[in-house]
């Protein structure tokens, strides 16, 4: 950080999981100082801020607004309480980062971005796989022309349920959403297939099922097939899946890119003959890509907290967009049309019972 670089003072609201990815990667920053942490359950947020060594902690939200100079907020806490938080910090002209998604209702939404119009404050939201590695690369690579036009977007996201730490709990706040399990986990999907696709996206057709056993979930199972003028997507997620799976498949004219967003591995699939000499030299030339990435990914499994790559990458670019006038690493634009795809498919899965 250069000297005439400013540093913001930054609060965080919510001091469950997710928070202490974030406190994490912001007590790592030059440009930030986190002055404040706070949670509606007060023995949270004292914990949170003598682990993190904050100096200040609220259970009271307006209390904490009052008390403390903040440049930046970042809201952590489940969607339900977004919109709510949002507004309240941008009359206060507070920058927000916002955890994904936004909210789970367009009309929340539009109170967000309606009260973002009024204040001088920027706002983004945290999309995470959006700025992994993987990616990153396999954007540049699309913005470079190398896969040709994009003619198809398949993303996979499979879980067990058993295993699954929201899934599983009866009592977790996710199954009070719209469209439960489903609701929490399609923002993910949807921002994928909108930074291939495009904002513009509509539901073309939608499956869903029960096929588990945890009386809990309603459904387990979803299908959704999208159209934009760009091409076609779909998304396929899943509650009974042997192993967690989470995979993207880009279709260009010129080649295909299967993007793992568990390992942050990216395959180009490049035009090959079709004989059998073609096909083995081309399934060896795969084995030993896997192989090294295989090694590659388990030195930074072992080392590393990968997720915070995503996480610091959202800060840094929005930072950035604050000192410079520029847009944030996601706008509010892209923003709300996620909770209003998000929005169409959940009302969908609800008149599919």
């Amino acid at each position: 950080m250069t000297r005439l670089e400013k540093k913001y003072n930054l609060a965080t609201v919510g001091c469950g999981f997710i928070a202490q990815t974030h406190l994490r990667v912001l007590k790592k920053l030059n440009n930030v100082k986190v002055v404040a942490v706070c949670d509606t359950d007060e023995k949270k947020a004292i914990a949170t801020s003598k682990k993190w060594k904050i100096d200040h902690y609220y259970s009271d939200f307006y209390r904490m607004l009052s008390n403390e100079d903040i440049s930046i907020l970042s809201i952590l806490t489940p969607p339900s309480s977004h919109a709510f938080l949002a507004v309240e910090a941008l009359k206060h002209g507070i920058n927000l980062v916002i955890e994904k998604p936004l909210t789970m209702t367009t009309k929340e939404a539009s109170s967000i971005i309606n009260a973002l119009r009024k204040s001088s404050a920027k706002m983004t939201v945290v999309y995470h796989w959006l700025f992994s590695k993987a990616m990153l690369k396999s954007l540049s690579l699309i913005r470079e022309q190398e896969i040709g036009e994009v003619l198809n977007v398949y993303f996979e996201f499979v879980h067990n349920a058993k295993h699954d730490l929201m899934a599983s709990d009866r009592n977790h706040w996710c199954h009070k959403l719209f469209g439960g399990r489903f609701g929490e986990m399609l923002p993910h999907p949807a921002y994928i297939l909108q930074s291939l696709l495009g904002d513009n996206l509509t539901t073309k057709k939608i499956f869903v099922s029960k096929r588990g056993n945890i009386p809990w979930l309603r459904n387990d199972e979803l299908h959704v097939i999208l159209e934009s003028e760009k091409g076609l997507g779909s998304l396929y997620i899943s509650l009974n899946a042997p192993r967690g799976v989470v995979t993207c498949d880009v279709y260009g004219t010129k080649e295909i890119l299967r993007i793992d967003l568990n390992r942050q591995i990216v395959f180009r699939q490049r035009p090959r003959g079709y004989s059998k000499f073609s096909a083995g030299k081309d399934s060896l030339s795969e084995a030993c890509k896997l192989a090294l990435f295989t090694m590659k990914n388990a030195f930074q499994y072992s080392f590393r907290k990968t997720g915070d790559y995503s996480v610091s990458n959202v800060y840094t670019m929005f930072i950035d967009s604050i000192r410079k006038g520029i847009e944030p690493p996601v706008t509010p634009e892209m923003a709300f049309n996620t909770v209003r795809i998000v929005e169409e498919i959940c009302e969908a899965i609800q008149r599919k019972g």
